[in-house]
């Protein structure tokens, strides 16, 4: 789920390719609910005939799969620029999909802003959780408008930046723990890539040359146990600060976490992230 083209997106490719088992075991279900939303936007395009779709950084391939699963005519191509990620969806596809399922998805490696697909050639494009991720999103929007059809539509889904508002205490735990173990705390992250507002969605969409812009809020609501969350940080968010432990310092962190996580009220062990859904028209 890293369709980046440059230098650091080549050195997020790679982080994603390290992370990807952990990435579709412990992340890629917290967003899941919220993801398949952007195939009820789409439904409308489907009912009125569209068949070719692209899923626009699709990471371990929640929506492709979903999508010829949910709709028996269409023919998806998935594109991430993590190999890594790529193989976890390959092999999601192998285990999970019919036969006849698996001819109509395509899995390739390609960046946000080299699409392999020819002009006017799609007639969906669809994205969850990525589109905050390029260095440049109006040249992948611009991208993506490339490669649609006169009146094909895009519908994606990401993170709104007010989420950087609402500390999450689990979180604020594993910090202080961070600290009291003498252990470097994660760096902040500004969320760069996070949409400002609804209204920001739509003028962003507007100014790629889409019509009919939209955009609605939405919330991310995923509820944590304490060792469901150590897994979380451990396996996947925070793998390399666990990676570079020895075996005690590891046990005593997650000793500590688990103690001080599971002293939180069930309230509090709510994840809330603020999301935009995006859809707009190729004129």
């Amino acid at each position: 789920m890293t369709p980046m083209h440059d230098d650091s997106g080549s050195d997020q490719g790679g982080r994603y390719d390290r992370l990807a088992d952990g990435y579709a075991r412990w992340w890629g279900p917290v967003i899941a609910p919220v993801a398949l939303t952007v195939l009820d936007a789409a439904e409308p395009a489907v009912q009125s005939g569209a068949m070719r779709v692209l899923d626009l950084g699709t990471g371990t391939g929640t929506l492709a799969l979903a999508a010829v699963r949910r709709w028996p005519r269409v023919h998806v191509t998935g594109i991430d620029a993590s190999g890594g990620m790529l193989e976890v969806a390959r092999a999601a596809a192998r285990d999970g999909l019919s036969v006849e399922e698996r001819s109509r998805l395509t899995f390739e490696q390609a960046f946000a802003d080299r699409l392999p697909a020819a002009d006017e050639s799609i007639d969906i494009v669809v994205s969850s959780f990525v589109l905050q991720l390029v260095p440049n999103r109006h040249l992948a929007l611009r991208e993506a408008r490339r490669v649609l059809r006169p009146g094909g539509s895009i519908a994606f889904i990401t993170w709104l930046a007010t989420r950087a508002d609402a500390p999450f205490a689990p979180d604020e735990a594993f910090d202080d723990v961070l600290d009291e173990l003498g252990l470097d705390e994660t760096p902040a992250d500004p969320h760069p890539g996070d949409i400002p507002s609804v209204a920001a969605a739509m003028a962003q969409l507007r100014r790629a040359g889409f019509r009919r812009a939209r955009a609605s809020e939405g919330l991310l609501s995923h509820p944590y146990d304490p060792a469901g969350y150590l897994e979380f940080l451990e396996r996947y968010d925070e793998e390399d600060l666990f990676a570079t432990l020895d075996d005690d310092m590891r046990a005593r962190l997650r000793t500590r976490l688990l103690a001080r996580v599971g002293a939180l009220p069930p309230e509090d062990l709510i994840l809330r992230l603020p999301t935009v859904l995006v859809q707009g028209e190729r004129p």
